[in-house]
């Protein structure tokens, strides 16, 4: 299997690669109407976004990362959705707060709207027993991990639907993919089209108490951020960005909880969108949660695209 890792502190670094088996694109890589429009939707977004701001300790000070520009997306003949996997289900495992519980269930709902794709929250499952060589103790804190193989490989697919374009396991356990990681927060596989997200280091380090607003914008960023891996979307370079790595949870507060212009035109593309339609949508979604200042920045870029032909 070949594994994305995603927005992780790790003794050793790893790449961002992608392999699918979900779909392939196969429009013709010519640019066309739809592309040279979605790149004037992408020249009016650019006023909202700031370019990428590398910090000491953030994940492209310690990652050689190119990116990739909509037309090279569009010409890479990306992984997609098809007609019989069109769903994104989202599997919590393990013992859930209120306050967690709640923050998947809105990231869910954030999702739809962000894909324009049906999303399906599963009822909570038990860890389960996990094999002695797939779980360890880090001794100064005695805290307890499980290793992301036990989640790819033991559990998840046996669960995957046939309608499944992705499946995400969400969980409350503290994470590390092999032993020479320090942690991370998740990883994904393309090929068998599941991945696993920790909710553990989203809460304050010192506390381990969970500020409601942080817990909802990270978990919606960690989440959303690695669905957009599935459909092969590479990590941002250029913008601060929901798709841009990040080595930290403050990078991750950093970034904007919507994708850059960018970004913005890739998946556009990639759902066959009207990125209009996309930012009522969210803006919506705000305005349920009463988050006026994120409600209005999705309607003023409605209103900056709107009435583009």
């Amino acid at each position: 299997m070949r594994f994305l890792y995603i927005m992780a502190i790790a003794l050793f670094a790893a790449g961002c690669g992608s392999n699918s088996e979900i779909a392939s694109n196969s429009a013709a890589p010519g640019k066309d109407a739809r592309v040279e429009k979605l790149e004037r939707v992408r020249d009016s977004l650019k006023p909202f976004f700031e370019p990428m701001e590398v910090r000491d300790g953030d994940w492209l000070d310690t990652q050689k990362e190119f990116g990739e520009t909509f037309e090279e997306y569009v010409r890479s003949n990306p992984t997609l959705p098809t007609p019989k996997r069109r769903k994104i289900y989202i599997q919590p495992i393990g013992t859930f707060s209120h306050e967690q519980r709640n923050a998947i269930k809105l990231a869910a709902e954030y999702m739809k709207a962000f894909y324009d794709l049906p999303v399906e929250l599963n009822a909570d499952r038990p860890l389960g027993s996990v094999p002695r060589d797939k779980m360890r103790k880090i001794e100064y804190k005695n805290n307890l991990q499980i290793r992301t193989a036990y989640f790819l490989e033991d559990v998840l697919p046996k669960l995957l639907e046939d309608d499944a374009a992705a499946l995400i396991a969400l969980t409350n356990y503290d994470l590390y993919p092999g032993d020479t990681w320090a942690f991370v927060f998740g990883q994904a596989t393309f090929k068998d089209r599941v991945g696993v997200w920790s909710l553990y280091r989203l809460a304050d380090p010192i506390t381990r108490k969970y500020d409601p607003k942080l817990l909802l914008t990270r978990t919606i960023k960690v989440a959303t951020h690695e669905v957009g891996h599935m459909f092969s979307m590479k990590h941002c370079t250029k913008y601060e960005c929901l798709m841009a790595g990040t080595n930290h949870v403050l990078e991750t507060d950093r970034r904007p909880i919507d994708n850059c212009p960018e970004c913005t035109a890739k998946l556009s593309w990639a759902m066959n969108y009207e990125p209009l339609k996309r930012y009522e949508r969210l803006a919506e979604f705000w305005k349920k949660q009463g988050w006026l200042d994120e409600e209005k920045l999705m309607r003023d870029k409605a209103n900056a695209i709107r009435g583009i032909k």
